[in-house]
């Protein structure tokens, strides 16, 4: 198995797209009604359905290109997430690897409570890099999220903005549907019950 840096998941498709973070809580409840939960991730997972974002014959080309390439199950990409894939400076903060190393993280905030999503997968181009509020020298690994500085800041004086994918992988290794109709504009029109994809941990 491999993880693809290119091409991303089709943007367009993606757009359709079903689904957002998941959690894996085991509940149990005793006589009372009361509840122990524990939670087995300390991270979310994401999952979608992109069988939504298929409008017509060139979108079911185009994925299903994309489907036997990757090889059903077995290879990763790079996905947009259209409700979630910027971070600004107020949101796009780092945690320390070594004096000069930082990983890319963000930080998600209600009231008192926070939760820091690693992001590993930065968007060439979009990104900028402070520290201390000031736009800094710094290099990018787009392919892990991390960031090296030379100065050897405080990791609590970097913040980054700009833009990120999620690492997927397809969760079937069945591409199946039916044809529903034709089109004259946009051709077959090709309807799915499923296309699942899930994050996988890079």
């Amino acid at each position: 198995m491999a993880f693809y840096e290119s091409p991303r998941f089709p943007d367009r498709i993606a757009y359709g797209a079903l689904g957002g973070a998941e959690f894996m809580t085991t509940v149990v409840a005793s006589g009372s009604g009361r509840e122990a939960r524990n939670a087995a991730w300390a991270y979310p997972k994401h999952r979608w359905d992109v069988s939504q974002g298929i409008n017509g014959q060139a979108d079911f080309e185009t994925l299903r290109a994309f489907f036997m390439t990757m090889r059903g199950r077995f290879h990763a990409w790079r996905f947009k997430d259209w409700s979630d894939f910027t971070a600004t400076h107020a949101t796009g903060v780092v945690t320390e690897i070594t004096s000069t190393t930082f990983q890319m993280v963000k930080r998600y905030t209600s009231g008192a409570q926070t939760l820091d999503r690693i992001i590993t997968k930065p968007v060439t181009g979009t990104l900028e890099i402070k520290v201390s509020g000031v736009v800094t020298a710094h290099t990018v690994n787009t392919v892990t999220g991390v960031v090296t500085i030379a100065s050897a800041p405080a990791a609590a004086t970097v913040t980054w903005s700009g833009e990120f994918d999620t690492p997927m992988r397809f969760d079937t290794d069945r591409l199946q549907g039916r044809i529903e109709s034709r089109n004259a504009q946009s051709g077959l029109l090709h309807m799915w019950d499923s296309i699942p994809i899930v994050e996988v941990r890079v």
